[in-house]
């Protein structure tokens, strides 16, 4: 079976362009995170990225985390055609989606799961249509019913490339989806465009609810009743807070360093601090672990240094924030029990977490 799909709403996020992946920057969408998820699940090491990015103009650096090149929509475009040539596979779109590894744990994630409701959540997807693809037109119906998702393309996009798309975003939709109902989203319809692909039988591994094929547009239903259902545990409160701690955790990050230590830092900034491993890291970065650790070696860190060193300063920065609980504090830094936080504070700190904040309200 497929590994479990992480949605990423797109935030609206005031950070830095060079560090979120899909905000303008002189009028350009930047796709880099998409193409990274390509070369990601094409299991791409450092010296094939070149084969990946043919056509583009662009060098491998655009696929590092952290990075200040930009890839347009066009540019994308030639990833996903390159990528079908690369590998024989036409299942890539959903294989895609099974493994999108996208920050819903981190404080970026914290900010996109606390929308009030679904139909806001999804709105977000019209209303922000900058933050997107340029290539992808998103429009949202409702009715006594349905609510109608509907997505198109620009003229000139191939039906494989279309078809890959679709089934990344159409997943990654029904993960959200699924995310507010609190269960599996079954009462939908997936309807597609394009013709019944021949690996058709594959789909019921991915999509919960039926699909079908060649229709006159690509539509997404959602029973209208879920519109206004609330996530549980959403917090508006805690929306706030991880916005202003992105921005300026983010913004200490300077934008053209490909340094690797910033973009160690930078991947766990964007992500759930406490969750991702040695190996993660280096997977990210197309690299080794025994890669990572020599390069990180020349700075004379290791990455349980650099990692810890991380959590130390960011569970102090929202100590500082007395709206926060304890147990969010130890959920948003990736930690499942808030036990294990409260030893890894007193670790670092030699007080634990309560006492820490005590004292800051009493020198305040």
């Amino acid at each position: 079976m497929p590994k479990c799909i992480t949605c990423e709403p797109i935030p609206l996020l005031a950070m830095p362009a060079s560090h979120y992946p899909h905000t303008p920057v002189n009028g350009r969408v930047n796709c880099n995170a998409y193409a990274q998820v390509i070369a990601h699940q094409l299991a791409l090491k450092e010296g094939e990225l070149a084969q990946l990015l043919a056509g583009t103009g662009l060098p491998k650096e655009v696929l590092y985390s952290g990075s200040d090149l930009h890839m347009d929509g066009p540019q994308l475009i030639q990833v996903i055609e390159n990528a079908l040539q690369m590998n024989d596979d036409p299942t890539v779109g959903l294989r895609c989606a099974a493994h999108l590894r996208p920050s819903t744990h981190g404080p970026v994630g914290f900010l996109t799961n606390n929308a009030p409701d679904l139909y806001s959540a999804l709105s977000m997807l019209e209303e922000f249509g900058r933050l997107k693809p340029p290539f992808i037109n998103f429009k949202l119906d409702f009715d006594e019913r349905w609510l109608r998702c509907e997505l198109d393309f620009d003229a000139g996009i191939s039906t494989p490339v279309q078809r890959v798309v679709l089934e990344a975003v159409t997943l990654a939709m029904q993960t959200n989806i699924e995310s507010f109902i609190g269960g599996r989203f079954n009462q939908g319809r997936f309807l597609f465009a394009f013709d019944t692909p021949a690996y058709a039988e594959e789909y019921g591994e991915y999509f919960h609810s039926p699909v079908t094929f060649a229709h006159a547009n690509n539509v997404l239903l959602i029973p209208a009743e879920f519109a206004r259902r609330a996530k549980s545990g959403s917090d508006p409160n805690a929306y706030v807070i991880a916005h202003n701690f992105c921005v300026e955790l983010l913004e200490q990050i300077p934008d053209a360093s490909l340094d690797i230590v910033d973009r160690v830092r930078h991947l766990l900034l964007t992500h759930s601090v406490g969750a991702l491993t040695e190996e993660d890291v280096a997977r990210a970065l197309f690299i080794s672990k025994r890669t990572l650790a020599r390069r990180l070696a020349v700075h004379g860190l290791t990455y349980r240094q650099l990692r810890e060193a991380l959590l130390r300063d960011l569970a102090a920065q929202y100590l500082r924030d007395d709206t926060l609980s304890v147990e969010a504090i130890a959920a948003i830094l990736g930690y499942h029990d808030a036990a294990n936080f409260r030893r890894a504070f007193r670790r670092w700190h030699q007080l634990t977490p309560s006492a820490y904040r005590r004292g800051l309200a009493r020198a305040s």
